[in-house]
């Protein structure tokens, strides 16, 4: 079966990534982009192009560390209709990790979310499901990146910031290169009604906005009352103190230092990070890889 094909032959792409220092972290390397080195992921790619969708299927879908697990918190709370904390976490609904039979449990409408490049995704839910796609400058994508690399101690990665950075500006973390993962979702996004674009740093500055963007493109009629409640259950703070971000039904996942999926959340923090050189170097990606090609997702 071609599925077992497909399989294996992620089964066998797995590979160690070497950072300059002698760091090192294991992928799987499918069509040419790492994926994480999780025992479930062989068999979630060798059959995602038949994942049956749902007409009302909501999907999130951003670069690691864009600010998934809290779009889908907010989200979540719109659908639902309720400013209460969501019990299960964006993991049980990730799209990359979770077999058929898994996502097939969820009621609906579900809230899934993604971290895939569109290549892998079915054209049935690039062409019909809403899509909320989140972006965030990759300055505090990288910082954010290294921090959560570094601190689950399954991937046992050790390595500075430094050499991380070098990593990620050659693509060689899963989900693979930033600037490529944007250029090929550009098309499918741009200017497509069933997709809304918010941003990282949008959500920080105004988050009761993003809700009410978010209820808008949703079809959801809810009060003002409600916007600002689910904002105010959504900040960064809070979601950080309530919010349990692993369960170990899902995924047995250690942090280093009790830190966890929500660290310090600020626009900013890349600029404590970055040397000159490395800010120089990022700012010149983004002129020609992204700016010169016409992609402005007002991040930078």
């Amino acid at each position: 079966m071609e599925s077992e094909t497909i399989k294996r032959e992620v089964e066998n792409s797995l590979t160690k990534i070497y950072d300059r220092d002698g760091h090192s972290f294991s992928l799987y390397l499918y069509k040419g982009i790492p994926q994480p080195a999780l025992p479930v992921v062989p068999s979630v790619l060798a059959n995602i192009s038949s994942l049956p969708l749902r007409a009302d299927d909501i999907v999130i879908s951003a670069y690691p560390t864009a600010g998934t697990h809290w779009i889908w918190e907010v989200t979540s709370m719109i659908v639902n209709g309720r400013a209460e904390r969501i019990p299960s976490i964006k993991e049980e609904n990730m799209i990359d990790f979770m077999l058929k039979d898994q996502l097939d449990s969820k009621p609906s409408p579900r809230v899934l979310n993604t971290h895939l490049h569109p290549t892998f995704l079915p054209e049935t839910l690039l062409k019909n499901n809403k899509i909320i796609f989140i972006a965030r400058n990759p300055k505090s994508v990288v910082v954010s990146y290294y921090r959560h690399m570094w601190s689950i101690e399954i991937i046992q990665y050790d390595g500075n910031f430094h050499s991380f950075f070098e990593l990620f500006m050659d693509g060689n973390v899963p989900s693979g290169d930033y600037f490529e993962y944007t250029r090929q979702w550009w098309p499918i996004i741009k200017d497509n009604p069933n997709v809304l674009i918010i941003t990282y740093e949008e959500a920080s500055k105004d988050l009761v906005k993003i809700v009410s963007l978010i209820a808008k493109f949703l079809g959801k009629e809810i009060d003002e009352q409600l916007i600002k409640d689910i904002a105010d259950m959504c900040t960064f703070d809070r979601m950080k103190k309530e919010k349990i971000s692993v369960k170990e039904d899902v995924f047995k996942i250690n942090f280093k230092d009790n830190s966890g999926f929500f660290r310090s959340g600020k626009v900013s923090t890349w600029k404590e990070w970055m040397t000159v050189a490395q800010n120089e170097r990022m700012d010149a990606r983004i002129q020609k890889e992204l700016l010169e090609q016409g992609i402005n997702l007002n991040i930078f």
